[in-house]
């Protein structure tokens, strides 16, 4: 179905011409164009097919610098999604654009009301972590010249849908290989839903490694194998830590008992870490546990652990920069980015790319019955000695008047944050850290201390020499010294870093309490007027102004930590 040249107007055909092309009113194409309801899918698909083979777009001119970058997620509820945000907003914030975001659901359907909205907020752009989006959708963002990437897809889109994934066979690969390079041979696996793409990919790459070594993963879901000659299998799970135990069980009641599994994400391999606890089983001493995403529960678990890194901001930074390389050629051209809704235009940009995994060994892992209980084994060379950690409390500089009011949010306090990481880790490479942004100077509406505070999580908290020296070689002066934790800071105090030991309990409350005021208003609009209220009076110490919020601070954390959807 096409529009008769002699139909055209200029280089475009007119909305009359696919009003009669189509059999219908012009109201009804206008409705069409603009995704309002009031016509049947029949006849929209139809309207659709012509929009998008006359190559008609709605926008003309540049998007304005409110224009949007819309994000499309499964839910809003992990820590994967998080990092997706994170990667999308920093390359959309540095293009000059704002976030639109979407959270769909375990369906990872679209319907009409989502784009219904889409058409009516026009972005410049759109990022979909999910790939279930039909030719008609596909169709609708094309007849508008807008631009779509997807990111990890779910599923197998396309081969004309721009993709940005990551190497999850070679990651799988990778998992097992690991545990083989450790003399384990009996090696289980929870992979995820088979009716995921990257599930499929990891387990292959998992059976790869086995295959490569002599052995064989068999897939069941059934009680083992009485007789003992059982082989590794494999357990088929949703992606959750209450599928990774319920899985785990399974595995770990087979005769023989692995000595190691392999997970289809760091969900499950926490589920997998709760299993073996109640089972009285020790990591890794009796059992080694690898995960698959290096997301940030996975760091923080008692024992840390060992997991395959899927480089899940970059990539969701790759799939906007893909999405707005295709906004900015049809903008320069003055023409739509073309039928196919990506960047096809641009030979050096393909349409697949898949970033690398990489190996983050940590201490769920080790040889067959090395280790002890819950915690690593201590690893020690001739010349170790045993150190302690402070036992009293030291502030460098005495008590400090509050000098400080409150100030509302701060847009440029991104790029602080990320100037200061990677000072940080530049400090202290090669040292295995983790920094986040704590402060509440990311919250719109929350007022907040014109303070950047920054995490900083390291392998042993009392080894001040691996970090402390080089942190104030890079500019940081020493504030505070206390158990558990250092404060170091810029000289104008506008950067506080709080340095803790791997597994500290203080920096999940740090965490649950920023996102909890970056997604709760009640509790976020309670700490402002708590901050508020204080600083009607007069502070002799920052410190004491500081405790005077630990009450409320602790009721926000446990309401943070009560919604949690990893159990606590």
């Amino acid at each position: 179905m096409s529009i008769d040249p002699a139909e055209r107007s200029g280089s475009r055909p007119t909305l009359e011409a696919i009003a009669r092309q189509a059999s219908v009113s012009l109201a009804t194409v206008s409705k069409v164009l603009n995704g309002r309801s009031g016509v049947s899918e029949p006849t929209r698909e139809r309207v659709e097919r012509l929009l998008a083979g006359s190559g008609y777009a709605q926008r003309d001119t540049p998007p304005g610098p409110g224009s949007l970058v819309e994000l499309v997620v499964e839910d809003l509820a992990s820590e994967w999604s998080i990092e997706i945000v994170r990667g999308v907003e920093s390359v959309a914030r540095e293009h000059g654009y704002a976030l639109s975001l979407s959270a769909l659901g375990p369906d990872h359907a679209v319907g009409q009301d989502w784009i219904t909205g889409v058409l009516h907020r026009r972005p410049a752009a759109i990022v979909l972590q999910f790939s279930a989006l039909t030719a008609g959708r596909r169709d609708q963002l094309r007849a508008r010249g807008i631009p779509f990437t997807v990111v990890d897809p779910v599923g197998d889109p396309p081969a004309d849908v721009p993709v940005v994934g990551a190497t999850n066979t070679a990651g799988g690969a990778a998992a097992t290989q690991h545990l083989l390079d450790l003399g384990h041979a009996h090696i289980a696996a929870i992979a995820g839903p088979i009716d995921m793409a990257c599930a499929v990919d990891r387990l292959a790459g998992h059976r790869a490694a086995l295959a490569a070594a002599g052995l064989e993963a068999r897939r069941t879901s059934v009680t083992p194998d009485p007789s003992g000659t059982h082989g590794p299998s494999v357990v088929v799970a949703r992606f959750s830590r209450e599928d990774g135990e319920r899985a785990a069980r399974e595995l770990l009641a087979a005769v023989p008992r692995p000595t190691a599994i392999v997970t289809g994400n760091d969900l499950q391999a926490l589920g997998v870490l709760d299993a073996a606890r109640s089972l009285g089983l020790r990591v890794p001493g009796d059992l080694s546990v690898v995960g698959f995403d290096d997301v940030a529960p996975a760091r923080w678990a008692r024992p840390a652990l060992t997991t395959i890194r899927q480089p899940l901001r970059e990539m969701a930074e790759r799939a906007t920069r893909m999405a707005l390389r295709a906004t900015r050629m049809a903008l320069r051209q003055h023409a739509d980015v073309g039928t196919d809704g990506h960047a096809s235009g641009a030979p050096d940009e393909p349409v697949r790319v898949e970033l690398a995994t990489t190996l983050v060994v940590r201490d769920s892992t080790a040889a067959p019955g090395v280790g002890a209980g819950d915690e690593p084994p201590v690893r020690r060379d001739a010349t170790a000695v045993e150190r302690r950690d402070v036992t009293t409390v030291e502030i460098v500089g005495g008590p400090e008047a509050l000098r400080v009011g409150l100030h509302e949010h701060d847009p440029a306090w991104g790029v602080t944050f990320a100037e200061h990481r990677e000072r940080i880790l530049r400090a202290v490479a090669p040292l295995d850290v983790q920094v986040e942004h704590i402060g509440s100077t990311s919250v719109p509406g929350l007022a907040a201390k014109p303070i950047v505070d920054l995490v900083v999580v390291v392998p042993d908290v009392t080894d001040e020499s691996a970090y402390l020296g080089p942190l104030l070689r890079a500019g940081y002066e020493l504030r505070v010294r206390e158990p558990g934790h250092r404060l170091v800071r810029t000289p104008t105090r506008d950067v506080h870093v709080h340095v803790y030991g791997r597994g500290a309990t203080a920096v999940d409350d740090y965490l649950l309490l920023r996102d909890r005021l970056r997604t709760d208003p009640d509790d976020r609009a309670l700490y402002e007027a708590t901050k508020r209220a204080l600083l009607s009076g007069t502070w002799d110490d920052m410190n004491d102004y500081a405790d005077a919020k630990t009450h409320v601070i602790r009721a926000v954390v446990e309401r943070a930590r009560a919604a949690a959807v990893l159990p606590q």
